[in-house]
């Protein structure tokens, strides 16, 4: 997963549906921001059946209604496919998007359409044609497939979930599995001692290292 010639990588895994996802995303970007070293941020979309009913049940939403949980399952992963499809014209401008649509959806009030998706395209400085034919390829779903599959590698059964790299201080990956901020993400790329700490705490469940 890590390239020698990069210091620190973090992977988000997110729900693009989910409130806490959204403001996880704009830690790890401000986080991202008060660098000096090099970094390289990823996020990814999280979609399968567990993490869905994660959602369901968080919202409380009955997850024996077939109907609804289709119909939520239908607008996530266009969701996914969207998000893939702007991945195409950059990561920044991908990121941009995501962030815009989900504000559109919590900040905003909106209700998820595909009206939503072009609005926020277009706020994103996409070009929205190919934009719109990139979603619908075979080529978004594969990126969106092989989301999933670094997912699994990195044995991620929740969202959101964050896992880092920093070769500066260890030679494994550090997953953690609670809220996200800067100053958690701060800490750990800059303190050996507090990671291992951390690590070696019955208390602090969700930090652990992937190897």
């Amino acid at each position: 997963m890590q390239s020698k010639n990069q210091v620190l990588e973090v992977y988000l895994f997110i729900n693009p549906f989910e409130q806490a996802s959204y403001q996880d995303e704009k830690n790890v970007l401000a986080f991202a921001e008060n660098q000096t070293k090099k970094n390289k941020i990823h996020f990814m979309p999280f979609l399968n059946f567990n993490t869905l009913s994660q959602y369901m049940s968080a919202h409380h939403i009955p997850e024996k209604d077939l109907d609804k949980r289709n119909a939520l399952y239908s607008q996530m992963y266009d969701a996914c496919l969207a998000y893939a499809a702007a991945t195409m014209q950059g990561k920044k401008k991908a990121r941009n998007f995501l962030l815009a649509l989900q504000k559109g959806l919590f900040e905003e009030q909106k209700i998820y359409s595909q009206d939503l998706v072009v609005e926020k395209a277009r706020e994103a400085k996409l070009d929205v044609p190919m934009f719109l034919e990139d979603k619908a390829s075979d080529y978004a779903r594969t990126v969106f497939l092989a989301d999933q599959k670094v997912a699994t590698e990195m044995h991620i059964s929740s969202t959101t979930s964050c896992v880092i790299y920093n070769e500066a201080l260890f030679d494994f990956g550090v997953l953690i599995e609670e809220s996200v901020t800067a100053e958690l993400l701060t800490r750990l790329c800059a303190d050996k001692a507090m990671i291992t700490e951390h690590l070696a705490s019955k208390e602090k469940p969700a930090l652990r290292v992937l190897n």
